[in-house]
């Protein structure tokens, strides 16, 4: 799976790239946040990763677009995958680690709907990572009615023509081993089969904890687990372009180095994602085009 993602471009923005995304041979596009945000700012890229409620419609799209977009893609072959933010919600300007006033009032008055109000101070302690926030409140995701908030508002993006998912920060959402079956839960409940779900599980360096992971989606990270044919590779996302933390290292980094590197990633992953940077055509001289065409050739 060819993925591309778009960003910080509207869904009407993105539509008009779709005949030539195809022609370069990606199979999908991946949406932003659609969910409705604390401040509908398209300018300050992180603020389309703080949402209030599980509803659809924000400043990159409304669910009629959405809609459109859908079925323009399905008409010429290309799939739609949406980012879905499942772990958090958008934080108080004061204290990150409370909901912002503007998140919907059944979530932010609920304190069962929550993590404890604690930072997570060891990436390689899973209890630490699966039970304490991001410095972002977090959802308590393994509370019967906060996934069955989460599984609605999943379903009705499938009935908008949503073929995939990727899903922010699933790193942070506990495994069947550490005693939580929100995965297997929730892959169940979707509504349709077939789709694409990809989750986020960046800077994991353990495989078993990655191949777990492994059995409910596939795996969009930096380290791979013992099956490659399970993973999601990049050279660079969002994150790692459009940070001003140590996380956007590859801001510094030339397009052509990051095509060139790319190219050379599909010869060896099935499943990769390309992030097309914010006003930069680049992308668009012919080699991922023939990087894909050659990968195909290899693989018939």
């Amino acid at each position: 799976m060819r993925i591309v993602y778009s960003f910080p471009e509207t869904i009407k923005e993105t539509e008009q790239k779709i005949e030539k995304i195809k022609s370069l041979g990606f199979d999908a596009i991946q949406i932003p946040p659609i969910e409705p945000l604390k401040e509908e700012d398209k300018t300050v890229w992180w603020k389309a990763y703080q949402p209030i409620s599980f509803n659809i419609g924000n400043v990159y799209g409304t669910k009629e677009e959405l809609t459109k977009f859908c079925m323009e893609c399905e008409k010429i072959g290309l799939r739609v995958y949406a980012d879905a933010i499942i772990n958090h919600m958008g934080a108080d300007n004061h204290n990150p680690l409370i909901p912002h006033e503007k998140v919907d009032p059944v979530l932010r008055n609920n304190p069962a709907y929550w993590k404890e109000r604690i930072n997570v101070t060891d990436w390689h302690n899973r209890y630490d990572v699966i039970h304490h926030c991001m410095n972002l409140p977090g959802l308590n995701v393994y509370n019967q009615d906060v996934e069955d908030m989460i599984v609605e508002f999943l379903n009705e993006l499938i009935d908008c023509g949503i073929t995939g998912f990727r899903f922010d920060a699933a790193k942070s959402i506990g495994l069947p081993s550490e005693g939580y079956r929100f995965w297997p839960n929730l892959i169940y409940r979707l509504k349709k089969y077939g789709l694409f779900l990809y989750g986020e599980v960046i800077f994991e360096e353990n495989p078993k904890i990655i191949d777990e992971y492994a059995k409910y989606m596939y795996v969009l990270g930096n380290y791979d687990g013992t099956n490659r044919e399970k993973m999601v590779k990049f050279i660079e996302t969002h994150d790692t372009y459009l940070s001003e933390d140590s996380l956007g290292y590859s801001k510094f980094w030339s397009t052509d180095k990051v095509i060139n590197d790319y190219c050379n990633l599909v010869k060896y992953y099935d499943n990769t994602l390309f992030y097309i940077r914010p006003n930069d055509s680049l992308w668009l001289d012919g080699r991922i085009k023939k990087a894909h065409g050659l990968t195909r050739v290899r693989k018939k």
